[in-house]
């Protein structure tokens, strides 16, 4: 049982200096946060980059600090060069990150204060510059025989004929769950070369007559080809489970909050998603698209991944920067999603990813990935939490601006179960038109029935 508590933390000097508070104020108007004259640095989790306004009405900071410094002590050589100019007292930012943060999970959330002090703060700074970083899950939740379980079942499951695949017909599904063959999704419209297995909470469905919204669609069963299949994945949705939740209660205490204030989202009914991937390499995905799935966010509250050694996951660190998130044996790739984004008020970034289709100096290498996406219940509502807000987490709109969907017609909703309903019903339309054939997609993604 994990118990209860708020953590309190400073920070050091990168070079090892006495002056504390002004290494402290660099950071903080470097991350985008603001801070009232004659306010004390608090002491929490948050304190540490508290916000500050400058006398100054036109001041730039150039600042080069570490990138991270993984838990378990081991320095990393990574250096993110961040500026930020300034015209008026509001602080904008702009960030250069060159390199992906790279964290290990400390083995015991409730005995080594000190690894989890330093992981809360690592976590914080992963979130809020970048929204992705690289996470190394303790071994007693997830090791190497679990890595290789999962993907020697995904490599038996792609090695099937395409007669014993299409028998999990994802199309068969009103909870969009099976298999779905190369080319029938899609990301804004544009053909992801990709298959690909969908599961979910694998449960019975609920009677028409049970349901008060349209999102209650979703719950249903999973699709398995034999009972050896639906074992390996169950028990690694029970393993991501397991990080996902403890993921969960160390973004609240690098926040600042009691490592127990997002527990309500979930409960017992959390909506998590997950897949089996397979990207072919060109030749035989036959595609005028390079792209294994084109430019997104993620719908949930985090995302976790674990790929294989071929890459091609990329994030866009700057409007029309991307960077590669090369494989690291040993970790998941974490990113934040839009629930997560929404309450933090844009501070926690649901950056925009995209996977490019294995190269074609890598002859006949397919690409294997599988995304473990951890959602809370389908009735959550999502807004700007007031107690993250008054603990003074905030970025400009200039900051996130670049991180939504807006521009794209692709509205974020706060309430889970219609966003992540929006989210499934764009990608794969035939199936939604199926199933769901009295439900209307309008263009900013907002569903409603049809009127007839």
């Amino acid at each position: 049982m994990f118990k209860s508590r708020t953590i309190v933390f400073t920070e050091q000097p990168v070079d090892g200096g006495s002056n504390r508070e002004a290494l402290q104020v660099e950071k903080v108007e470097a991350l985008g946060t603001r801070r009232e004259p004659g306010d004390g640095f608090e002491r929490g989790v948050l304190q540490s980059i508290g916000k500050e306004k400058r006398k100054s009405e036109n001041l730039s900071v150039d600042m080069a600090s570490s990138l991270m410094v993984a838990s378990s002590g081991t320095a990393l050589k990574n250096v993110n060069a961040r500026s930020r100019s300034r015209k008026t007292k509001s602080v904008k930012c702009s960030r250069s990150v060159h390199n992906l943060p790279l964290l290990n999970m400390p083995e015991d959330m409730n005995n080594d204060r000190d690894a989890v002090l330093s992981f809360a703060q690592e976590l914080r700074r992963a979130c809020s510059e970048s929204g992705f970083f690289y996470l190394k899950p303790p071994k007693s939740i997830f090791g190497e025989e679990e890595n290789r379980e999962i993907f020697e079942a995904a490599e038996s499951f792609f090695a099937l004929s395409m007669e014993e695949k299409m028998k999990m017909d994802y199309a068969k599904s009103p909870q969009f769950r099976g298999y779905v063959s190369l080319g029938l999704e899609n990301t804004k419209g544009k053909i992801d070369a990709r298959e690909q297995v969908e599961f979910g909470v694998n449960s019975a469905p609920k009677r028409s007559e049970d349901m008060t919204h349209f999102y209650e669609r979703l719950v249903g069963p999973n699709q398995y080809p034999s009972p050896e299949f639906e074992e390996t994945m169950e028990k690694f949705i029970e393993r991501m489970d397991g990080i996902s939740r403890q993921l969960t209660r160390y973004l609240a205490l690098s926040l600042g909050l009691e490592e127990i204030y997002f527990d309500h989202m979930f409960a017992e009914q959390p909506n998590m998603q997950m897949k089996i991937c397979r990207y072919p390499p060109p030749s035989i995905a036959n595609s005028e698209s390079s792209f294994g799935v084109g430019p997104h966010t993620d719908t949930s509250f985090v995302s976790i991944l674990l790929q294989d050694d071929v890459g091609g996951l990329q994030v866009e660190v700057e409007k029309n920067v991307w960077i590669d998130a090369r494989p690291i044996e040993g970790y998941f790739v974490v990113n934040i999603g839009e629930m997560l984004q929404i309450m933090t008020g844009g501070y926690y970034k649901a950056t925009p990813h995209r996977v490019l289709s294995p190269p074609s100096s890598i002859e006949n290498k397919a690409r294997l990935s599988i995304p473990y996406f951890w959602n809370p219940r389908l009735d959550f509502v999502a807004k700007e939490d007031g107690e993250i807000v008054k603990k003074g987490w905030t970025t400009t709109d200039e900051d996130i601006e670049s991180h939504d969907n807006s521009a794209m017609s692709n509205r974020i909703i706060n309430v889970y179960g219609e966003n992540a309903f929006k989210s499934l019903a764009r990608s794969h339309p035939n199936v939604f038109a199926k199933h769901h054939p009295d439900l209307l997609v309008r263009s900013d993604g907002t569903i409603e029935e049809r009127k007839i």
